[in-house]
């Protein structure tokens, strides 16, 4: 009997949405809105926390950088490398290395200075970066042709160098083999002995890489690192690391506390922790302000179904008249709002992944789309046909049949 009553008023919900079809779209267009929205919105935050975490791997997995100078904020990418006043020692970095594999895999020096970059008649701007052969392994930056220097080319301070696919780009022809040709850096001729992987960055690919102790020679003209490099055996250790090497620092340049040191040291976790925190932020912003449109195409709902109440109140004067009860009438106008947000909601949630896909596809921009977004859009829709469609059915089932009859 259950299931009978069930099925009439399915059927008559069906009759009565299908043959009002533009007023039905219209009605469940807000839904489908409001459930593309949230999907598309959320898939685009969620894509660019990925994209942020990528980018941040891209530095190198289980970072530390110990800097010279004061702390300028948690960044691993800080702004004006080449300025800062050298403070780090060959004492440092060989304690560093000495550090068990347990704790460190690598450890690699770094400082760089701008640079004019010259082959024949082409010159361009360039970073020059000195460092050692650690420096690939643990910012996972190789070269695509040619090599990296050797620990002998930094011995015997040759001048070598692996230029960035931008300032390959820069001084030769395309397709033109630069392994063995001669370029000068800042007046000083250096052979080409490879070409780093294009990252994608203006500041990464236009970098040249020569040995530290070339760098110093040639460049600096000291004996001191801007920077060292720090590959941590493993991610769950890396803040007891810090500490560690924080400390030992400490001690050696015999300095009090982290207050006046010379020197501090950036955790990659530190920067994913807050970039994390800012991209959940951006989209929960993003998937809040979808969810309005949610509501919005909910009061569409109830703003329709009252009018189809007043245009069928001699309908449902007939109906009760004939034996129909409050709550059949109450169940054929709620499943009436159930099906307009179930329909909106199936097709926001296409409308919403292709928007996501196209995004990602043809617009350039990173999307994730996930299960849960889809799920809590389409659950929030059929909460909204419940909700808004709820008082109109209430309103339709209080009707009384004697003057729902008279009704013209």
């Amino acid at each position: 009997m259950k299931t009978f009553k069930f099925t009439e008023s399915l059927k008559m919900s069906l009759r009565s949405i299908t043959s009002n079809k533009i007023r039905s779209f219209l009605t469940a267009l807000g839904v489908m809105i409001g459930v593309a929205a949230v999907i598309t919105l959320v898939a685009l935050g969620n894509g660019s926390q990925k994209a942020v975490e990528t980018s941040l791997q891209s530095l190198g997995s289980n970072l530390l950088i110990v800097y010279s100078g004061q702390p300028k904020g948690p960044s691993l990418v800080r702004r004006n490398t080449t300025n800062i006043a050298p403070a780090l020692s060959k004492d440092d970095l060989e304690f560093i290395k000495s550090l068990p594999e347990s704790m460190v895999l690598h450890a690699a020096p770094e400082s760089s200075a701008s640079g004019q970059v010259k082959y024949g008649n082409t010159n361009t701007g360039a970073t020059v970066v000195g460092t050692d052969t650690g420096y690939a392994a643990i910012r996972n930056f190789h070269p695509i042709y040619g090599s990296f220097f050797t620990q002998s080319d930094i011995d015997a301070r040759k001048p070598v160098a692996v230029i960035g696919s931008q300032v390959y780009k820069d001084l030769f022809d395309s397709g033109f083999d630069p392994l063995g040709q001669k370029i000068r850096i800042n007046g000083i001729g250096f052979k080409v002995i490879g070409i780093m992987e294009e990252k994608g960055s203006s500041s990464t690919d236009t970098q040249v890489f020569i040995p530290i102790s070339t760098f110093q020679k040639y460049i600096s003209g000291s004996s001191k690192y801007a920077l060292i490099n720090i590959q941590a055996a493993n991610l769950e250790t890396m803040r007891e690391l810090q500490k560690f090497i924080e400390d030992e620092l400490l001690h050696m340049h015999r300095i009090a506390s982290m207050d006046a040191a010379d020197f501090y040291i950036a955790n990659q976790l530190d920067l994913l922790s807050t970039m994390e925190g800012v991209a959940g932020t951006f989209t929960l912003l993003l998937a809040s302000i979808a969810a309005i449109s949610l509501i919005v195409g909910g009061i569409g709902i109830m703003n329709i179904m009252l009018v189809a109440v007043t245009e069928r109140t001699r309908e449902i004067g007939i109906r009760m008249s004939l034996g129909a009860k409050s709550k059949d009438i109450l169940s054929q106008f709620l499943t009436e709002a159930i099906i307009l947000s179930v329909g909106g909601g199936l097709i926001g949630i296409f409308i919403g992944i292709s928007a996501a896909y196209g995004a990602n596809r043809f617009g350039g921009m990173a999307s994730v789309i996930s299960v849960q977004s889809i799920l809590l859009a389409f659950g929030f829709a059929v909460i909204t046909g419940l909700f808004f469609g709820g008082y109109p059915a209430y309103q339709a089932s209080k009707l009384d049949p004697i003057e729902a009859l008279r009704y013209e």
